[in-house]
């Protein structure tokens, strides 16, 4: 059990305020609540530095983003891209299934 920092409440399931790591009640559990210093000192920073925190849609680092469809790719690029991405054992499910198909296709013409 836990005392709040704020009013010293004993705490079963005390909150941790991300901004400043102390542990209070429900009731002082948000920055606003318990007057945290670590929420003013985030807000400063914050104000020092905006162009970090304002989000600009024309700015130049989003526009390397195209909207609507990519241009197709060819289809050495996808099978390259395909064979780059697959984890083991959808490679070893893949051979499996060769091998199953020969071994069908194959009993299939000795009939």
């Amino acid at each position: 059990m836990a005392l709040c920092s704020y009013c010293e409440k004993p705490e079963v399931m005390p909150f941790k305020c991300k901004f400043c790591g102390e542990m209070f009640c429900a009731d002082h559990r948000l920055p606003e609540n318990h007057e945290c210093l670590g929420l003013r000192r985030f807000k400063e920073e914050r104000g020092r530095e905006p162009e970090k925190w304002i989000y600009e849609p024309f700015h130049a680092k989003h526009k390397e983003v195209p909207v609507g469809r990519a241009p197709s790719k060819s289809l050495r690029d996808r099978l390259e891209e395909l064979a780059r991405n697959l984890n083991t054992r959808t490679l070893l499910y893949v051979i499996l299934g060769v091998i199953v198909l020969v071994l069908i296709l194959s009993g299939l013409g000795a009939l």
